[in-house]
């Protein structure tokens, strides 16, 4: 495909300095430079892309968008289109581009169990003999990719739709911006993100934003937030809601030796019984709602049965790795999501009839603190050892974060000579509270006291296959270290 930059500048208050050229593709990662492609210089907070302009011109790069004229060098044989803000308007940019959106694209966001719905609403498509793609936090590094990238995913492919995750930081830097959704799932708000939005108000008005835009319609699920949403959007667009009446039934049960949940919901008078490998009471959010898509788009009960019935769970979304004892790695990072997934160990519990329930977590570094206390709170109540340890610390000192969370059962805040106490013994296994920073040697903890009858849940990273501390990336994989203790103590991986 080829393009001039004065079709690429239509509807864009714009300056070009330099001839008119024709380009081949966009880019805004210095490192990603190829013959003919047109750079965005994004500024953000860590670091400016316009300081790549001059190694990237001498790499062959021709074409320029920048927001700093002083950047503008007239003795090269360049152009250099000037915009106020390129990261504003690089999605009308990268729409001008592309010119056409070849896939329909359906958006879900939520504070929880967007990469579950993508993954139940997209296989479903896939199993129906659709072409479907998935943009999401499992499958990419930005659980919302910039929009050069996304226009480029959906338009090289042969997708005829592609389901995207859509994350409130993803809306607020303008990363969906000029995307077509033919639709929008709200799965509700819990607390997170106030780092960086300050407010739940403010969250929810970037959550909200999105689904103003949706063509088509918009499903939504009544938590508070979801009943603020559709009374603002009520004569606006076509809404689809429900509530926790929806759900008939939830339990767990046993089929050919493996845990699966048997779900019974109902929709408008429809009912809709199957089970399932998705694990957790939770889900039958992102099951409803994906359902309601699916009929919406033409699928009778009888096959959404059959697909729901097949779908997989996406990695680290209560992922069961082990089964003697129970180990399940979640991604559970927010107080909300935590309790879920410790309400669905506490009930596994007591469908086994024995065992105790095992968590180890720890809370992300330069990240919401709010949190940390209150999901320090839920887990010390709800399970019979917890296990506190490092997560993503990045910049902050972990023992700083182990004491924000630990606060939250204690009732001090930062204070090491309480932490010393025999109440959170390093050491002592008995302790219904243990604290291990280094997050290798909690799970192997949590391994070596559990027996057979525990279950045990590794909550914060899920699919994540790294951790940031200090501003080193490291390999680390919650599942692998599970594996690994394993196969230290010769004992045979019973993985469901």
């Amino acid at each position: 495909m080829e393009r001039t930059l004065s079709h690429i500048i239509k509807g864009i208050p714009a300056k070009i300095y330099g001839k008119d050229r024709k380009i081949l593709g966009l880019f805004y990662d210095s490192r990603k430079f190829e013959p003919r492609f047109a750079y965005i210089a994004l500024k953000g907070n860590k670091t400016d892309g316009h300081k790549y302009i001059k190694e990237l011109y001498f790499k062959g790069c021709e074409v320029f968008f920048i927001q700093d004229q002083n950047y503008i060098n007239n003795s090269w044989d360049a152009s250099f289109v000037l915009v106020d803000d390129t990261r504003k308007y690089m999605g009308k940019i990268a729409r001008n581009f592309w010119g056409v959106q070849k896939a329909k694209v359906l958006g879900v966001t939520g504070t929880k169990g967007k990469s579950s719905t993508a993954k139940i609403l997209s296989s479903s498509l896939v199993f129906s003999g659709k072409r479907c793609g998935v943009i999401g936090s499992v499958w990419w590094k930005l659980t919302t990719p910039e929009v050069v990238d996304t226009f480029s995913i959906i338009n090289n492919s042969y997708f005829d739709y592609v389901v995207m995750e859509v994350t409130s930081i993803g809306v607020i830097q303008n990363r969906v911006d000029d995307i077509d959704f033919e639709l929008g799932i709200f799965l509700g708000l819990g607390h997170d993100h106030l780092d960086f939005h300050k407010t739940m108000e403010n969250y929810f008005l970037a959550k909200f934003s999105f689904i103003e835009k949706v063509k088509s319609f918009a499903v939504i699920y009544l938590d508070e937030w979801g009943q603020i949403a559709e009374e603002k959007l009520k004569g606006k667009k076509t809404v689809y809601s429900f509530d926790d009446q929806s759900v008939k039934d939830y339990k767990v049960v046993f089929e050919d030796g493996k845990v699966r949940s048997f779900f019974d919901l109902s929709w408008r008078g429809e009912r809709l019984s199957f089970h399932s490998s998705f694990i957790g009471f939770f889900n039958w959010i992102n099951f409803l709602s994906s359902y309601i898509v699916l009929r919406e788009l033409g699928f009778s009960p009888y096959e959404i049965k059959d697909f729901f019935e097949e779908v997989v769970p996406p990695a680290g979304r209560m992922e069961v790795v082990n089964t003697k004892p129970y180990v399940f790695v979640d991604y559970a990072h927010t107080p909300e999501s935590l309790e879920s997934s410790l309400k669905e160990c506490v009930e596994l519990k007591r469908f086994l009839g024995r065992g105790r329930v095992i968590v180890v977590f720890g809370c992300g570094g330069d990240r919401d603190k709010e949190k940390r206390p209150k999901m320090g709170n839920i887990a010390y109540k709800m399970a019979d050892i917890v296990i506190i340890t490092s997560d993503n610390p990045r910049s902050e000192d972990p023992k700083k974060i182990a004491y924000d969370i630990i606060s939250g059962i204690y009732g001090f805040h930062t204070q090491p000579e309480i932490v010393n106490t025999k109440d959170i013994d390093m050491t002592n296994t008995n302790s219904k509270l243990i604290l291990e920073l280094d997050r290798k040697n909690a799970i192997f903890k949590a391994m070596s006291i559990a027996n057979e009858d525990d279950i045990i849940l590794i909550a914060g990273k899920g699919h994540e296959n790294y951790q940031i501390i200090g501003d080193k990336v490291i390999n680390f994989s919650d599942k692998i270290v599970v594996q690994e203790f394993l196969s230290s103590k010769s004992i045979i991986w019973h993985q469901t």
